[in-house]
């Protein structure tokens, strides 16, 4: 194998389709390693659990080559039907992004290339790279890992201990949570600012018999994306090269817009609000008990109650891919920044044939790394090395 891709998510099934259409490889010489019975299967779980009806990336941003594919798509007999984009910017409808999505794995073959299992140590045999998995070693020349933070979703303190004593608690990236198991006559709350909290909220209470209530800690932010465009490319990136690693990891918790929605995301949450099917509360959340199957909230502005909550409180903000890039880390000698994300080339290699993407390469990309266009400029650094090769 020449490249082994660890990872099947949007950056895994993006660059292992730019890969297959370089002229030098073959298909059977890539591989995407991803634990989940089919590609993208993490996405998709995440965006049905959230109740996202479309995208926050343009109709620009996908996992095909050529930049208007889901436009021609949309054309098509199998599209039509789903061809629905919401201004500004067209962004894609769910529907029309996923069915995109699985038309260019199929056609590509790019589903061939999946290897379903897990990645547990490597190693190096000479020029060539042993990466140990749950399905037995695989050799590969090149590896490229697109690890993506889907498996640390952030529990609060709070809600781990009362999770420990038996409470209804979940959490909307699990893969565990699924919308239809909150019962809807169950008092349930909301936990999370941002777009996902407001999509889960909506979706939650989308049942008349709902009884569900959002809670932030400060009021909804409206940001058409989670990012400045200007990050996509050079007006902002120029600048960002002549930092320091240090000063970089600071710039991008400043680009980043967490806690922010849309327009049409937070006028449907007033709209809802307005018709009384979903509450809002402003609350930090202080203290909390579980007794007599009752949740029991207290925060800076009284005490709360509910039968369930839900919690929409994003990912933990530190390095992805576990025991397996901390021992990657160790056995290999690759260099971190003290935030403890890599330190990498112009190229996105990490070490000697490793390279990287999405998270693991937003020293280097920058605050759109981890987005799907992140993966797009990252396949550019990728095939601008390999030309120069």
């Amino acid at each position: 194998m020449e490249w082994l891709i660890i990872g099947g998510g949007i950056h895994g099934t993006y660059l292992a389709n730019l890969l297959m259409h370089q002229p030098y490889l073959r298909p059977e010489e890539i591989g995407v390693l991803d634990p989940h019975d089919a590609l993208l299967a993490a996405w998709n779980r995440m965006t049905t659990n959230c109740g996202m009806r479309f995208l926050r990336s343009p109709a620009t941003h996908h996992v095909d080559l050529p930049i208007l594919s889901i436009y021609r798509f949309a054309k098509t007999p199998e599209g039509q039907s789903l061809a629905d984009f919401i201004p500004p910017y067209n962004r894609p409808s769910l529907p029309l992004f996923r069915a995109h999505s699985a038309g260019v794995i199929a056609r590509n073959g790019i589903a061939e290339r999946h290897i379903q299992g897990r990645a547990l140590t490597m190693s190096r045999d000479g020029q060539r790279i042993i990466v140990e998995t749950t399905r037995g070693p695989l050799q590969t020349r090149r590896v490229l890992l697109a690890i993506g933070m889907s498996e640390q979703p952030c529990w609060p303190t709070w809600a781990q201990r009362l999770c420990r004593e038996g409470a209804p608690i979940t959490h909307v990236f699990e893969p565990a949570f699924h919308p239809d198991d909150t019962p809807a006559n169950r008092p349930t709350l909301v936990i999370g600012g941002g777009i996902t909290a407001a999509q889960t909220a909506l979706s939650l209470a989308a049942d008349p018999r709902a009884d569900v209530v959002l809670i932030a800690r400060r009021a909804l932010q409206e940001s058409q994306f989670d990012f400045n465009p200007c990050w996509i490319g050079p007006k902002c990136l120029r600048n960002f090269y002549l930092e320091d690693y240090d000063t970089r990891r600071t710039t991008i918790d400043k680009a980043r817009l967490p806690g922010s929605l849309p327009g049409e995301v937070l006028k449907a949450v007033a709209q809802a609000r307005d018709n009384k099917r979903l509450g809002f509360r402003r609350a930090v959340i202080q203290d909390a008990v579980y007794e007599n199957g009752t949740i029991r909230l207290q925060t800076d502005t009284g005490t709360l109650r509910a039968q369930r909550i839900v919690l929409a409180t994003g990912f933990r903000p530190e390095r992805p891919g576990g025991r397996f890039v901390n021992r990657l880390i160790k056995d290999f000698g690759l260099p971190c920044n003290p935030c403890g994300y890599p330190i990498v080339g112009k190229d996105l290699q990490w070490g000697e044939n490793i390279y990287v993407t999405g998270p693991l390469a937003e020293l280097q990309i920058g605050p759109c790394s981890r987005n799907i266009v992140g993966a797009r400029n990252a396949g550019r650094l990728l095939m601008a090395s390999r030309a120069a090769d």
